[in-house]
């Protein structure tokens, strides 16, 4: 059982962030040592935000946008970007790193200090930015701030707002993002490798994001599974962290040489999508019959022949 926490503003971000951790304080001491997710304010005081850590297991503040002319033009009333949102963030996730520190010098607790770690959200479609504005802080995000996750929210008009006339965002949209953000996260796939992905408008096809990366670099495959490194074979389209651990780990007792070996590995059916992709030696004609290049469109939008999404 858990919890997840947030709230408008109210009065002022202390205020209002007191009042959160008044009740996660009562939680606890109920004796609640379930799962707890807090939405702290923006702009709030970092003392605020220590205690937040101390009681919940994750942390996070809402980014909203990508850019700081994004959020001045959509949500310009909760404050300044860099001040009282990015540096939320950074102050956030040094409370979880010095909160962590002081639950292993004490032997662990059962609940909270920030042990799930920091995430945030974003609005997309809402004020015309772009796909490619998204990666490039979703990757600052989590490679400076080390967060455990991005959430995206396609935009919806609201009557009687100022963007009541803007369209929606598309569902594949924020679809399509959630995919890349992943990629980034657990696959080793970093802002340049999304160059070529994206168009000259900055925006993500509509299809599997990993599958048109390999469609684009053509040149890098097939790999040698022997000599590969695991962010090489986690970029093979079906080939998910666990999978790619797999295929590691039957290479430290015998080369992968044969599809029989990588059958042995992985599992027939998995292997003989992963063989086209792969430097291997006597590939049978059912491999060749029963390949994603010849059946077509079945499987072609998956995402990712379903290790994104699914998680493996």
């Amino acid at each position: 059982m858990g919890l997840f926490l947030t709230s408008s503003v109210c009065r002022d971000p202390d205020y209002t962030t007191e009042r959160q951790l008044d009740t996660l304080r009562r939680l606890r001491n109920l004796g609640f040592t379930g799962y707890i997710h807090l939405r702290v304010m923006p702009g709030v005081s970092r003392y605020c935000i220590r205690e937040a850590v101390e009681l919940a297991d994750r942390v996070g503040v809402n980014l909203e946008a990508p850019t700081p002319d994004a959020f001045d033009d959509l949500c310009p009333s909760k404050g300044d970007y860099k001040m009282d949102i990015i540096k939320r963030l950074e102050w956030i996730a040094e409370e979880v790193l010095r909160a962590r520190r002081r639950a292993k010098d004490i032997g662990g607790v059962g609940f909270g200090s920030g042990r799930s770690g920091v995430d945030t959200q974003m609005i997309v479609g809402a004020v015309g930015e772009t796909d490619w504005q998204h990666l490039k802080a979703t990757t600052w995000l989590y490679k400076s701030l080390s967060l455990r996750r991005v959430y995206y929210s396609g935009f919806e008009p609201i009557e009687r707002t100022p963007l009541e006339d803007w369209p929606p965002c598309p569902p594949h949209r924020e679809y399509r993002l959630y995919q890349s953000s992943f990629l980034m996260r657990d696959y080793g796939f970093s802002l340049r490798d999304f160059d070529r992905i994206v168009d000259d408008k900055g925006f993500l096809p509509n299809t599997d994001p990993k599958r048109v990366y390999v469609s684009k670099n053509m040149d890098l495959f097939p790999i040698d599974l022997n000599e590969a490194s695991y962010c090489d074979i986690v970029k093979i389209p079906r080939v998910g962290p666990m999978t790619a651990k797999k295929i590691m780990k039957a290479r430290e007792n015998t080369k992968v040489r044969h599809l029989s070996d990588l059958e042995k590995a992985i599992g027939p059916r998995l292997a003989r999508a992963v063989a086209q992709y792969a430097d291997l030696k006597e590939k049978r004609l059912t491999h060749w019959l029963s390949s994603p290049r010849q059946a077509g469109s079945r499987c072609r939008d998956a995402p990712c022949g379903g290790d994104l999404l699914t998680r493996e």
